[in-house]
């Protein structure tokens, strides 16, 4: 899920211009964050917590340079340890700091193919390994001068090697930004301009809190290298197969983004407009559940012709419980993350509106107060299909026996919520509202875009509990049921 940015500007420094990028793309990684900039050396911090935490004490005055690169870390590989923040950085053979968005299948084979030749990876993320696959490419050149299109010529035998979603932005020392996006486009990836400036980033929200402007997306097997006079080189180094990540749009990202040239916004109201079309019950009021899932409430009220309310309030200095690291936090993250107001919800017949139900630990908790304000029938409508599958592509969905519609039906997932009605999206409805566009909904149907085999999907299960904490692995171990085969599609 992480947020990435990149900026090259040949007109002034971007220290600053990072931070505030950064902190627009805070909602898409709360485990660490960290920036690098670039002249005549690299100039870096990172740390775990929040972008405001990791440089409460740092003057960001201090980290030179007009190019430079930034990260949110959301942790779905790895160990979860300050080590496994990014940028990540590499002095051979040109000095290069990589930043990356997503989720290789093969790290441990290219990790293998690495040490063969004599390259070790320092840390358990597969970031890391992306930045030495990289590395070793440009290696080749190491006594050349090194032009934009051998750049690109490295990016093609990196990309050869990788499988998996990646969005990647690389500074490369003296030479520029590059970027690059896997033949999926899996994760998001946009280009802003401003004035001299190109800039990358996740999502477009950040682009604007920089005053720069959405300029396209990165393609899908596409890369772009700006290099330090800010000259853009862009080739399609793959062949592009998109199949962008729907839950972008039904929760990861912020609703005023536009991805691979949709409206968040407008997706999710799409969404909520379908699943007022299907019910043929009756509520007196509509809340949403804050705040991924309001856009989709509104619509929902006003397609239902029932009132809109605000009863449910989030607590803003609470964390997205679906990133929390374990069960427990999950838990008590979702107990303080909202306010309900009794006066709009005590003897009403209550329609409430979420984004999805994942594991179900921010539903059952939210039910049973709602239940305690008065509310006398709940309706619960989720704007996604039922998550019936592990995701391999950097969201935290990867242990498949944690995903509530996995292990039970409709009736025992509305009985184990303890709501009246239970309405799921449609498949059908929700690729329309995505604009029948070539989607991964491989957390629905089991679908993968990319061949994922079961032992790959163990693997990353394996990985996940281990940043979590939870007993999942040595139940994957005694319990081969918890692990699906991924059919590819």
């Amino acid at each position: 899920m992480c947020g990435i940015v990149g900026i090259l500007d040949p007109g002034r420094e971007v220290a600053f211009d990072l931070y505030r990028a950064a902190m627009a793309l805070q909602h898409r990684g709360q485990d660490g964050a960290g920036l690098v900039t670039f002249q005549e050396r690299f100039y870096h911090h990172s740390d775990l917590g929040l972008l405001a935490e990791v440089f409460r004490n740092q003057d960001l005055g201090r980290f030179r340079g007009k190019m430079g690169v930034a990260h949110l870390r959301y942790a779905t590989s790895g160990d979860g340890t300050r080590g496994e923040c990014q940028p990540f950085m590499v002095s051979f053979p040109f000095g290069l700091s990589l930043v990356h968005n997503g989720n290789l299948t093969n790290d441990a084979l290219q990790r293998r193919k690495l040490a063969g030749t004599g390259r070790l990876v320092n840390s358990s993320s597969d970031s890391d390994t992306i930045l030495h696959v990289l590395a070793h490419h440009l290696a080749k050149f190491e006594r050349t001068r090194l032009e934009p299109g051998l750049i690109l010529d490295a990016v093609r035998a990196t990309m050869s090697d990788l499988e998996g979603a990646y969005s990647v932005v690389v500074a490369i020392a003296n030479h520029g930004l590059l970027a690059f996006r896997d033949p999926h486009g899996i994760r998001p990836l946009v280009m802003g301009r401003r004035e001299q400036a190109l800039l990358f980033a996740s999502e477009s929200v950040a682009l604007e809190t920089v005053r720069a402007d959405l300029w396209r997306d990165v393609q899908p097997g596409e890369a772009v290298l700006v290099t330090m006079d800010g000259q853009i080189h862009a080739r399609q180094i793959a062949e592009p197969r998109s199949a962008h990540c729907s839950f972008e749009y039904i929760y990861l990202a912020r609703p005023e983004s536009v991805l691979d040239g949709q409206s968040v916004s407008a997706v999710r109201e799409r969404l909520g407009e379908s699943l007022a079309r299907r019910f043929d019950g009756t509520a007196d009021v509509a809340f949403d559940v804050p705040s991924s899932a309001e856009d989709a409430a509104v619509a929902f009220a006003r397609e239902a012709r029932i009132p809109y309310r605000k009863g449910i309030r989030r607590n803003h200095y609470v964390a997205r419980s679906f990133i929390a690291a374990n069960p427990s936090l999950r838990r008590e993250v979702a107990a303080l993350k909202f306010h309900l107001e009794r006066r709009v919800i005590s003897g009403q017949r209550v329609a409430v509106v979420d984004d999805s139900i994942v594991r179900g630990t921010t539903a059952q908790a939210l039910v049973s107060r709602l239940r305690r304000k008065g509310a006398e029938h709940v309706a619960f409508f989720s704007a996604s299909p039922p998550v019936t599958h592990p995701c391999p592509y950097g969201v935290d969905m990867a242990i498949q026996g944690d995903l509530l519609a996995s292990r039970l039906d409709a009736e025992g997932i509305r009985h184990t919520l303890g709501v009246d009605h239970l309405q799921y999206q449609s498949q059908e409805d929700l690729e329309a509202a995505l604009g029948n566009r070539p989607s991964c909904t491989a957390c629905f149907t089991g679908c993968y875009p990319t061949d994922v085999s079961p032992a790959t999907l163990s693997q990353i299960e394996r990985q996940r509990s281990l940043i979590s904490g939870d007993a999942q692995g040595d139940r994957l171990e005694r319990d081969p049921e918890l692990s699906r085969e991924g059919a590819s599609c």
